[in-house]
């Protein structure tokens, strides 16, 4: 979410609030259509009772880390989001709340948290200052996937027993919102862990409202209630939660038919059809700031011509993508961000460049094909990997390939195996050979800022053609320095117009965020706001 002083975020909050499951009971849901965000409203109800087990799918695979500081898929993220407390943390209608601590801005360059005196470790030990700090600083580090958040920060230091100061190099508008997303560990631990940090053997120590039981490379991870959590409002009805890894979609849709499985996020398209069927439980769309984008994977190879890149805009039809695969679970999209991170204040200025770009990337084969003429393109493979198992990836890598032959490209579809894939996202030599990548894009947050920084800025983890503009990175530096909305929105429209036109990413389409859950339960979190809160702590029994 964005900091707080920006205008027009709580609209925006309450556009996502998509936010509670209502409970659903002896098949009730069979047959019906699919639940829009805009047919639910915030006071649906709550879970009712304990469970001792949810058995919960993480539709994207076994995660490659639960490393906090690089936890940034959507399965690694939702589950550290259940066993590590966040600073800060994000209500279902996207409002930032205190956490672990409060927080006051002192000044555009300081910072203070102030710990909650009550909060614990799994192992009974107090949360302190040093933790906290020790935590922010290895975030901080380089080598880590959110180190570009800490780009303005001096420095990092526990000034008393109980709080933590923050200072800046220069104002940055972004940090304070994102502390919902940056979690603290113990520090005694997770040194001694080392490397194996986050991983089966490493394991974590953390505070959250779940502990970690165990992992089981390949099979499951299990959580169980942390019965000691210091936050009584958020004590998680269930006492066991049990992580799956079901990657293929038809099996998925099947376990979750069969009530197998009892629930998942971020379900493929392709078991729309299936799942709004079900005698089992219902299916709900909720809004969410994610993308489905095709990636060029790597500065050199054939994908370097722009001239081929900008043909890849062209030749999509992006209207028949979102019915035909998507099941209209999806809408089209043409730029890099996707409206729902627009802060709703500024939307007219966010929506007014966004339509030029609409007009400039429709659909036009014609266009793609003289594009594709005029470039140094001379027949060879061009290769789009996509995750091995899932089908709606499948259908649009085929749909492209199909559309590529037409404008004159050949293109190899390449399936990687689920935990590959996810590395792929972040290793450049999972990349080795690969010149486009289809993948998904998120933002936490209401703000354009976050994806932009992960994508565009010189040597960040997801800038993969190492595009390096100055005059983009200080427009970028400029925007995340301000804190007055208008003058930010005119800034990152300015730098739009400039990473765009290296068409390093083809937009495809925004997606919803497909949630399933069995009759038995509800409670669930349906707006991508789960991310960013321990979401398995609010499913519990839908009856008494």
């Amino acid at each position: 979410m964005a900091i707080r002083h920006i205008p027009g975020a709580a609209v925006l909050s309450l556009a996502l609030a998509a936010s509670t499951l209502t409970a659903c009971s002896g098949g009730s849901s069979g047959g019906q259509k699919p639940v829009s965000a805009d047919d639910l409203i915030p006071s649906l109800p709550a879970a009712k009772a304990d469970v001792d087990r949810i058995t919960w799918n993480l539709t994207g695979g076994e995660p490659e880390t639960l490393d906090p500081a690089n936890a940034a898929t959507p399965q690694s993220g939702q589950v550290v989001r259940n066993l590590c407390d966040s600073l800060l943390t994000l209500d279902a209608k996207f409002n930032l709340k205190p956490n672990l601590a409060s927080y006051d801005q002192q000044s555009p360059t300081k910072l203070v948290l102030t710990i909650r005196p009550d909060t614990r470790f799994w192992d009974g030990s107090t949360v302190t200052a040093e933790d906290v700090a020790f935590s922010l600083r290895r975030a901080a580090d380089p080598a880590k996937i959110a180190s570009y958040l800490f780009a303005n920060v001096d420095s990092v230091k526990a000034t008393a027993a109980d709080k933590v100061t923050v200072t800046f190099k220069q104002p940055d508008e972004m940090f304070t919102s994102e502390l919902a997303n940056m979690v603290v560990l113990k520090k005694a631990f997770a040194e001694k862990a080392g490397s194996k940090l986050g991983t089966p053997a490493g394991g974590l120590m953390c505070s959250g409202p779940f502990k970690l039981d165990k992992w089981t490379s390949g099979d499951s991870i299990t959580m169980s209630r942390n019965d000691a959590y210091w936050n009584r409002e958020r004590r998680p009805f269930a006492k066991s939660v049990r992580f799956t890894f079901v990657t293929d979609a038809t099996s998925l849709a099947q376990s979750l038919n069969a009530g197998e499985i009892d629930g998942a996020y971020e379900l493929s398209a392709s078991s729309v059809p299936a799942l709004q069927k079900s005698k089992k439980g219902r299916l709900v769309f909720g809004l969410s700031p994610q993308s489905m984008n095709i990636y060029v994977a790597r500065p050199d190879g054939v994908m370097a011509d722009g001239k081929l890149r900008a043909a890849l805009q062209r030749m999509i039809d992006r209207e028949a993508l979102a019915k035909a695969v998507y099941h209209e679970a999806a809408t089209p999209l043409y730029t890099m961000t996707p409206p729902a991170t627009w802060p709703n204040a500024q939307r007219a200025a966010y929506e007014k460049a966004y339509k030029a770009f609409e007009t400039a990337r429709s659909y036009d084969m014609d266009a793609a094909k003289k594009l594709v003429k005029s470039s140094s393109y001379e027949g060879q493979q061009i290769v789009l990997a996509i995750a091995a198992g899932d089908d709606t990836q499948s259908r649009t890598a085929q749909l492209l390939q199909q559309q590529g032959r037409e404008a004159g490209l050949t293109i190899k579809i390449q399936s990687m195996q689920p935990l590959v894939y996810a590395q792929a996202g972040y290793d450049a030599s999972k990349r080795k050979g690969v010149d486009l990548m289809l993948s998904s894009n998120f933002s936490t947050t209401p703000d354009p800022l976050e994806t932009i920084g992960f994508t565009f800025l010189p040597k960040q983890t997801y800038n993969y053609v190492n595009y390096d503009d100055p005059q983009a990175t200080q427009l970028f530096d400029e925007a995340r320095s301000t804190f007055d909305g208008a003058q930010r929105a005119e800034k990152i429209v300015e730098m739009q117009a400039l990473y765009e036109k290296a068409d390093a990413i083809i937009p495809l389409v925004s997606t919803n965020t497909t949630t399933f859950l069995n009759d038995r339960l509800t409670g669930a979190i349906t707006s991508f706001a789960y991310w960013s809160m321990p979401q398995m702590a609010y499913v519990g029994a839908a009856q008494k």
